[in-house]
């Protein structure tokens, strides 16, 4: 006879299964690289700026985590965990004792890539996996991309803008229309960044609406980088045509109106290319 404690702990561990491991796997990785960030951010700046600025993280990723987090929940064909699972969930409790980002961001990458190849297709466990990978890129492999290759990348910013508004440009170095002198382009205004944003954007909203990957949801997330890049563009350009503005359009209300541009223009793009899919679940 089986006393009542032991009868519990056993439904409960026949009740496991890998989308319910996984929704806490998920939470805890996601949760840690987030609040590393978050915490690096606010030693950064006072708790208003933290607050206002969502600690330096896009509204997009925060609404792309949660959004991973209740694919998990859905109810659906139950799945054992199986031996490997507990190894891979041993290695994302032991990456989430490190109060460290990146550490976090790491085991991230990993979970997703696992939960990936080893889950069916379209299954709920997968599209949440992809949505995590996407979410990675902008909080470990744009940064990492950028710190590595930030020449090149830089210069690319730099090209578009000169060749587009007529500046002379020295390497990532551009100078002001009015002669006045030179500024840089600075890896905080690198078209990368809004890109990766742009690329959590679309993995929110095909895997939530259950587009297939198809020359259709390619193209949308070509023509959502293309318009992150081209708004960045612009706004770097201002700054050159407009010197005495540099603070306003840099930092001040032409960065406000730039990142709700783009993420405007991007979630437009993103939801108009699943556009066939929203009309068949509405």
């Amino acid at each position: 006879m089986i006393a009542p404690s032991q009868r519990s702990v056993a439904m409960a561990g026949a009740q496991l299964t890998r989308s319910r491991l996984f929704f806490w796997l998920f939470l805890l990785a996601t949760g840690n690289a987030l609040t590393g960030f978050g915490l690096q951010f606010f030693h950064e700046h006072d708790l208003a700026s933290s607050l206002g600025n969502l600690f330096g993280i896009s509204a997009v990723v925060w609404v792309a985590a949660a959004a991973g987090l209740v694919l998990l929940a859905e109810p659906g064909a139950p799945a054992p965990v199986g031996r490997l699972d507990w190894a891979v969930a041993a290695m994302t409790g032991v990456a989430a004792l490190a109060p460290l980002g990146p550490a976090s961001s790491v085991a991230l990458t990993l979970l997703s890539i696992y939960a990936i190849l080893t889950s069916a297709s379209g299954s709920t466990l997968r599209r949440a996996a992809i949505i995590f990978l996407a979410i990675t890129g902008m909080l470990i492999w744009g940064r990492l991309a950028l710190a590595l290759f930030s020449g090149p990348l830089l210069d690319a910013d730099s090209f578009l803008v000169a060749s587009l508004f007529g500046m002379e440009r020295v390497s990532n170095f551009l100078s002001f229309a009015d002669g006045s002198g030179h500024f840089a382009v600075a890896p905080g205004c690198s078209s990368l960044q809004g890109m990766s944003i742009a690329i959590v954007m679309w993995a929110l909203v095909n895997q939530w609406f259950e587009v297939p990957f198809n020359r259709a949801a390619l193209l949308a997330l070509l023509a959502a980088l293309a318009v992150t890049i081209a708004i960045n563009v612009l706004r770097i350009g201002a700054i050159g045509l407009f010197p005495a503005h540099f603070d306003e359009i840099h930092t001040g209300i032409g960065w406000h109106v730039s990142s709700w541009l783009t993420l405007i223009s991007v979630a437009g793009i993103c939801l108009y290319g699943a556009r066939r899919e929203i009309h068949q679940r509405a």
